[in-house]
C-alpha cells in the first residue's frame, strides 16, 4: 500500500499535477556542501574502480568507533534496508519468526513473507502512547524465534521508547537466546539526543546515512555485527552489489566527521515540525505525541474511511498514508513531517479542514 501509493503520486506528477508529498520518509535537507565536493573530488581521482565488499577501512574505522566495536564487526551495504534483508535472510534461512512491533515499518512484514519467514506481529495501543507491552511480548516468543526487531525511534509514529524500556527488551531476548535486531534510521533524531548503541554480540545493529544526512538517494547504510556475521554480509555483497561504490563511501566518511552538529540541527527541524503538526491538527484529531523523527499517526474520527479520506486530500494536492500499511490500524494515516515550515503548515491546515 505504501509503494502503490508512491508510484501513484509519480504519475501524478508527470501528468503535471502539484502534490505536497508527505507520504515518504524522506528529508527534506539536503547533505552539506563538503559533502557533495567529496563526491567529485573522489570522482575526479579515479575513485571509481572495484573495492573491498567490506567498505573502506577509514569508513569502517570511524563507523567502529563510534558503536566501541572492532572493524572486523562492520559492513558497508547499499542503504539499510539491503543489510536488514540480509540479515534476517542469514538468521532465518532454516525457517523461524521474528517479532515485530506495530505500528511497524512495512519493509519489516514484507521481507519475512518474501524469505518464507513468519512475522509475528505485537500490537501496541497509541491510547498507552505505544509504550512495550511486556506480556504480549514474552507470549510471542517461543522456540522458533530467531529475532526481535526493535525499530526505536519508530517508524511510522516517531516514538522512541525509553533507553530503560529499550535495555528490557534487550535483557529479555539474551534471556530467552534471540537476537536483537536494531534498526536505527532515526536513533540519531530522538529529541532528547541518545547516545551511540553500543556493539554487543546478541545485537545486530543496522544504520543509514539517508535521514540524519539526507543521503536518501545516495543509497549507503552499514551492519554492526559478530564477525562470523560480518563474514557472511561480506559474501552476499560480493555475489550481488561487489560493493558500495568508492566516491559515497568517502562522502560518508566526510558526513560521519560532522555527525555532532549535523545530528542536531536535523533534531531541532524535527522537534520545531513536531510541534507545528501538533498545534494544527491537535484540536481536530488523536495521537501519541511525537518524541523523535519526522512523523506523526494521528486516529481519524469513526465516522470517517480512511482510503476516502486519503484519496480526498490527494486530490487536494496532499498526500498520506492509510495507517493500514503498517499494521491494524485502519484509522490512522501517517504525517511526513518532512518540508519546509510554510508548505507544512499550508498541507497540515488541509488535512486539519478535512476532518
Amino acid at each position: 500500500m505504501l509503494y502503490e501509493i508512491t508510484e501513484k503520486i509519480f504519475a501524478l506528477e508527470q501528468q503535471g499535477k502539484k502534490i505536497i508529498k508527505l507520504n515518504i520518509g524522506e528529508p527534506d535537507w539536503r547533505p552539506p556542501t563538503n559533502v557533495m565536493r567529496t563526491v567529485y573530488g573522489a570522482l575526479k581521482e579515479g575513485k571509481d574502480k572495484y573495492a573491498s565488499a567490506a567498505g573502506q577501512l577509514a569508513l569502517r574505522e570511524k563507523i567502529a568507533e563510534l558503536h566501541g566495536c572492532n572493524t572486523s564487526n562492520v559492513v558497508l551495504s547499499p542503504g539499510s534496508k539491503f543489510a536488514i534483508y540480509n540479515l534476517l535472510s542469514i538468521g532465518m534461512k532454516t525457517g523461524g519468526n521474528a517479532i515485530i512491533f506495530s505500528p511497524y515499518w512495512t519493509a519489516f512484514e514484507l521481507i519475512c513473507k518474501h524469505i518464507g519467514a513468519e512475522p509475528r506481529i505485537v500490537n501496541l495501543k497509541m491510547e498507552n502512547n505505544f509504550a512495550m507491552d511486556f506480556d504480549k511480548l514474552q507470549s510471542a516468543i517461543d522456540s522458533k524465534t530467531k529475532f526481535i526487531i526493535l525499530n526505536s525511534p519508530c517508524n511510522p509514529t516517531s516514538h522512541a521508547w525509553s533507553e530503560k524500556e529499550e535495555q528490557d527488551i534487550i535483557e529479555l531476548a539474551r534471556e530467552k537466546g534471540v537476537t536483537v535486531l536494531a534498526d536505527d534510521a532515526y536513533h540519531d533524531l530522538c529529541f532528547d539526543g541518545r547516545k551511540e548503541r553500543k556493539f554487543e554480540d546478541s545485537i545486530f545493529i543496522t544504520n543509514t546515512f539517508s535521514k540524519t544526512f539526507g543521503m536518501t538517494g545516495w543509497r549507503i547504510g552499514y551492519s554492526v555485527v559478530p564477525e562470523q556475521i560480518a563474514k557472511k554480509l561480506i559474501s552476499i555483497n560480493q555475489i550481488s552489489i561487489n560493493n558500495v561504490p568508492v566516491f559515497l563511501q568517502l562522502a560518508a566518511l566526510k558526513a560521519l566527521e560532522q555527525k555532532e552538529k549535523l545530528a542536531k540541527k536535523a533534531r531541532a527541524k524535527c522537534k520545531k515540525r513536531a510541534k507545528l503538526a501538533m498545534k494544527i491538527l491537535g484540536n481536530k484529531l488523536q495521537f501519541s505525541k511525537p518524541n523523535a523523527g519526522f512523523y506523526i499517526f494521528p486516529k481519524l474520527p469513526q465516522q470517517l474511511d480512511t482510503i476516502n479520506f486519503v484519496n480526498k486530500l490527494l486530490d487536494n494536492g496532499v498526500a498520506v498514508v492509510p495507517g493500514a500499511a503498517f499494521g491494524e490500524y485502519n484509522q490512522h494515516i501517517r504525517i511526513s513531517l518532512s518540508v519546509q515550515e510554510e508548505i507544512l503548515k499550508s498541507a497540515l491546515e488541509k488535512i486539519a479542514n478535512s476532518v
